[in-house]
Parts: C-alpha cells; structure tokens; sequence
C-alpha cells in the first residue's frame, strides 16, 4: 500500500509540474518516450565540500562511498569552480555551461539555457525525461534559463521535497483536522525537523514554481508524504528525503537526463565540524545509494553516465581558525574540487588534465547527443566514448 502510494505521488506531482511547462497543445503527445539510449544524471555535492574532507588521505574516511566506487570510474583531480561562489550560480553554471552571475537566492533563471532545454528541443524529448531534484528551497527556477526562445517550454520539471513537506506540514497536519492522520503532534514535530534541519531552516523563502496545484493532486500529494514519513523509509534530512524522490522518479518515469542536488553539508555554516563531516558521509552514502539504484534497475544499467561533483568548496583554514564555516574568499579550497565519472562510456583510471565546471554541461550534450550553441565549456573527452 505504501509503495502504491508513493508511486501515486510522484505520478501526481510528476505530471502536475509538466503540464505547467509544456503548452496545452503538445500534452497530448508528452508522454512520448524516446527509444533507449545514453542517459544523464548529474549529483551535486551541495552545499559545498573541501578536498581536505574528501579525496584528501586525511578526508578518505568520509567518503567509504565514494572511495569504493572511484577505481570503476574516472576521477578528474581538478575540477574548478572559476565563477561566483554561491549555491545557485555554481548550479547554475554546471548546468548551463556558461558562468553565471545572477541573484544568489534564486530570484532569477540561470542568464543562459540549461542543458533541459537545448536537449528537449533538440531530440523531441518530452517533459517526464528532464528533471531536477533539489534539497536546495532556492532552486524553483534552475529548470530553464532567461532565454525565452527555449526557455519554460522546454525546461525541466523541478521538484523540491522540502517544499512539498512544508505543504504537508501546513495542508494536512496543521490546518486539517478531519485528515485522519494519526498522532498528530508526533508527525508534525518529525516533519518540522526535517524542514529545519538545514542551515536555511524553515524561515528561508518558499519558492512556488509555477501556478497552485489542483486541490485534489495537493491533498493527493501532502496524504502520501504523510504517510511517507510514517513509513519504513522515514527520512531524518532533507538530503534523504531529495534520494527518495529521485529514486522514484527513476522508477516511475526513467528520465535520461536528471540533476540530483544534495545539500545537507551546508550545517557547516552552524559552526560545528561534526555536524559538517556527518553530512558528507550522508551525502557519500546516498550517492553511493543513487549508484546502485543505477545498477539495478533495467532503465539505467549500462546505458547511464553518472556525473559527481561538489558545487563549490569552503573556505581554507589559512586566514580563520575555521574556514570550514563560509565558502565566498575565493582562495583555492573554495575553488579547487574534484569530479568522479561513472558508468556508460567511462574509462577508470585518474586524469591530471584540469576541468571546469562549465565542462559538464558540455560532456552531458556530447553524451546525449544534442548541441548547445551557447555553451562556453569544453567535452571531456575522457569520457565521451
């Protein structure tokens, strides 16, 4: 019963969201799928994530993950962040290929079109084969860019868990008391912590992306995250909570190109290294999840290019006793990263060239077939086989 209801609820929100970004007119052809081919999946490491608490000898144990799976994958030693420094232009730049310099909080599209757009328009894919799935609250407009001659459309549908949990929090077990939720109080706490267990907390802006939801797909929607949250499967952080909703969307609609945003590391800006290092073992040990969902399901094994990278660092400890806190100096713990590459097409074995972040999009669009005019990043050609 409750696998149906999850099933359920991301079908819901799944379509809900695509019908608000594609014209009336082509929904009747949206759930054309595409024949079988390379697919995508893009995971940030958000939040941002030093070399000294990773790849790092020091940071190896960390990551027991990520540690297991980089001699079958191709490790990039260097992969740098040269753009502005905060969560949503570093994203944003992966997933556009050019540096962006928008708001930091995610008022704006990224200036430039994302690798959703160019790769739907290009290839006819329709909305349930490009998805983002974002920790991050700011994220609501990371689907598609600025640029209005692709643009929403063609963008992807953008799910953020925390959002839906905060509407399950207000919609069902605060305001609705004929809802038949049992103990009540006791959901509500669990479902409160999950949204503030974050460094944003709860009081962060909400983003709405896009129209209000049909009264009946929202009831749909926040009765299953309920009883999601009573479930075997429980989430205790939003990062958990962002695994489950990718990995049913893998399930229930195997998109071929997809970003996961993890987010949970960035409770370093509380000021405690232990909360800190947790988090990126979390973080690890969902990745590490992601890849074996990968392994195991017939849409994605052999035919899939998983992408790793952390956003963006944090600062060094040179010039403050715990650089770990912040990530704007600039200097080269902020900057200097590494990327892990796995499955289809990819050659193990550590490559010394330097990379950018800007070069993902770039691999992705290789990796998928389609062109992206704008797109300022380079092909690595490590793992374009």
């Amino acid at each position: 019963m409750l696998a149906l209801t999850k099933r359920r609820f991301l079908q819901l929100a799944g379509l809900s969201i695509a019908h608000r970004i594609l014209p009336t007119r082509l929904w009747a052809g949206a759930t054309r799928q595409p024949q079988a081919s390379r697919r995508v999946i893009i995971v940030t490491f958000g939040g941002g994530v030093r070399y000294a608490e990773t790849f790092a000898p020091d940071g190896l144990r960390n990551i027991p993950r990520l540690v297991e799976m980089k001699p079958n994958g191709a490790f990039f030693k260097s992969c740098t962040n040269a753009g502005v420094l905060s969560h949503y232009n570093s994203t944003g730049s992966i997933l556009t290929g050019n540096w962006q310099r928008v708001d930091d909080f995610g008022f704006q599209p990224p200036a430039t079109p994302t690798i959703f757009e160019y790769y739907r328009k290009q290839t006819g894919a329709g909305p349930m084969d490009a998805w983002a799935v974002a920790t991050n609250k700011s994220f609501s407009l990371i689907g598609s860019g600025a640029d209005r001659s692709l643009g929403q459309p063609y963008g992807a549908n953008v799910v953020l868990p925390k959002q839906l949990l905060l509407e399950a929090v207000e919609g069902v077990v605060k305001k609705n008391s004929d809802a038949g939720v049992a103990n009540r109080e006791n959901v509500l706490r669990h479902l409160e912590t999950i949204l503030s267990e974050g460094y944003e907390g709860v009081g962060w802006t909400i983003f709405k992306a896009g129209g209000q939801l049909d009264r009946t797909v929202r009831d749909t929607l926040t009765h299953a995250l309920v009883e999601y949250i009573n479930g075997p499967e429980a989430p205790s952080s939003g990062d958990e909570l962002t695994f489950f909703i990718a990995r049913e969307v893998m399930r229930e609609f195997a998109p071929r190109l997809m970003l996961v945003n993890f987010w949970d590391m960035d409770v370093a800006h509380w000021g405690s290294y232990s909360l800190y290092l947790q988090a990126i073992t979390k973080t690890d040990r969902l990745t590490g999840m992601l890849w074996d969902e990968i392994q195991s399901n017939p849409n994605y094994k052999d035919r899939t290019t998983l992408l790793i990278l952390p956003e963006l660092g944090r600062d060094g400890d040179i010039n403050a006793a715990n650089g770990f806190l912040n990530h704007r100096s600039g200097d080269p713990s902020c900057r200097n990263m590494w990327l892990l590459a796995m499955g289809a097409g990819v050659a193990p074995g550590e490559v010394e060239r330097p990379v950018f972040h800007i070069d993902v999009a770039a691999t992705a669009a290789g990796l998928l077939g389609f062109k992206a005019r704008e797109i300022t990043g380079r092909p690595m050609q490590e793992i374009l086989s």
